[in-house]
């Protein structure tokens, strides 16, 4: 029984990540959201804290203003806090208070402002020499002043970018921890579908094995009753069924098939324009037969890189996929070239064309648009499903054009050989 890891890697390891990605992404989320909130509100709360400090000083200054008619700045300024008065005729500022300090950190323009609107609140200074000012107009009979508070707020600052730092840090662990916790969990909620997937593999595999013998019994008697007896219908038709039951055993084991020696043959020079001259000579038999004309067109050499079954089972799936949907009398036009560090196979009919609706789905195991993939012509859905598998399988690409009526083109795209 082949192994199932090489595919079982393809399909679960990109939905693991996807599912972790997606666990970090809301983490990330959440943690943004809280974490900016947080630093907004805590942020608000210490400047808050900062304006009422200084208007708490500013109005003690009033307070002693009113009473004695002056400010003793020297007592008042003590701790973070810095005061400042002016007193005003209505010529102008009269005199400053005798403080050094605070006629180093007055803010003229605070004043002006303040004596303009009674009261100013503002910051100034740059990072390393930031300040709350509040400046304040006081009047008392003919006598007017202006008292100005300002309190440094780099302790604040400080603060606030230790908190920042701490959210960052945080956040990244947080974002670590929860990428690894969304590992382990993407990968434990996608074992049941290991677990099925495994066996439903095991399943196919067994069963295509196990069908291929009596299918090859089976079509050997029927050859025979056609040699004893070659008009008879019934043993024509079951000469044609095993053919096609056998083309869904292939293609179920092709499904299958992962196994180690497929993966080093991937690594193995391959002439495609062999592959494509041996192939289409295998076909001239069968294109003759459904009165089909079969051309093609290759350089002399054109390597690539893969399994040469496999590439030939991908052109052979064309093939045979032209030759169901190609009326009699159509033709096929099989052709390799190189272009820049790719390798392109196309493979062009004439046949009936495919629905726009249906191309994005050409692809899909199983899927057959309703005129163009119907039961009648003997697909049953997988050919190209396999074909693409084959071509991923080989870092490749496979696309389609078609236009209903007037045939189709299937293009595979392989890197080149070095």
């Amino acid at each position: 029984m082949h192994s199932a890891a090489g595919i079982e890697d393809r399909l679960f390891t990109p939905a693991r990540i996807r599912l972790t990605a997606w666990y970090v992404s809301v983490l990330a989320a959440v943690l943004i959201v809280l974490g900016s909130t947080l630093y907004l509100v805590v942020r608000e709360q210490l400047l808050n804290g900062v304006d009422n400090g200084v208007k708490l000083e500013a109005a003690k200054a009033m307070d002693e203003w009113g009473v004695t008619g002056t400010v003793d700045v020297r007592e008042l300024s003590t701790g973070p806090y810095t005061v400042n008065f002016v007193t005003q005729t209505p010529g102008g500022p009269q005199s400053i208070s005798p403080n050094l300090a605070a006629y180093m950190h007055l803010d003229r323009a605070s004043i002006e402002a303040a004596d303009a609107k009674g009261s100013d609140l503002r910051s100034s200074g740059g990072s390393g020499d930031r300040l709350r000012v509040y400046s304040v107009k006081v009047s008392s009979g003919d006598r007017v002043a202006l008292i100005q508070v300002t309190r440094s707020t780099e302790p604040e600052h400080e603060a606030l970018s230790k908190l920042l730092a701490g959210l960052l840090i945080g956040g990244a662990g947080g974002l670590v921890l929860a990428g690894v916790g969304g590992w382990w969990l993407a990968g434990k909620s996608l074992r049941p579908v290991r677990v099925a997937f495994n066996r439903q593999h095991a399943f196919v595999s067994d069963a295509s094995h196990e069908l291929r013998t009596p299918l090859a019994v089976i079509r050997a008697n029927a050859e025979f009753l056609q040699q004893e007896q070659p008009d008879n219908v019934e043993a024509r038709d079951i000469v044609s069924e095993t053919d096609r039951l056998s083309s869904l055993v292939d293609a179920l084991l092709a499904v299958a098939r992962d196994d180690d020696r497929s993966a080093k043959a991937l690594h193995m020079k391959v002439d495609l324009a062999e592959v494509v001259e041996a192939t289409v000579g295998s076909f001239q038999t069968v294109t003759t037969d459904h009165d089909l004309e079969l051309t093609y067109a290759t350089p002399g050499r054109l390597m690539v890189m893969g399994d040469r079954d496999q590439v030939r089972q991908v052109l052979v799936i064309l093939l045979d996929n032209a030759v169901r949907y190609t009326p009699a009398g159509g033709r096929i036009h099989v052709q390799a070239r190189e272009d820049g560090k790719e390798a392109v196979l196309t493979v062009h009919d004439t046949g009936i064309g495919i629905p726009e609706e249906a191309l994005p789905r050409v692809f899909e195991r199983f899927y057959r648009a309703d005129d163009a993939r119907n039961r009648q012509s003997g697909g049953v859905g997988l050919g190209l499903a396999i074909a693409r598998e084959l071509v991923t399988r080989h870092s490749g690409r496979i696309s389609v054009t078609s236009t209903e009526g007037a045939g189709s083109t299937f293009t595979v795209r392989l890197p080149r050989d070095a």
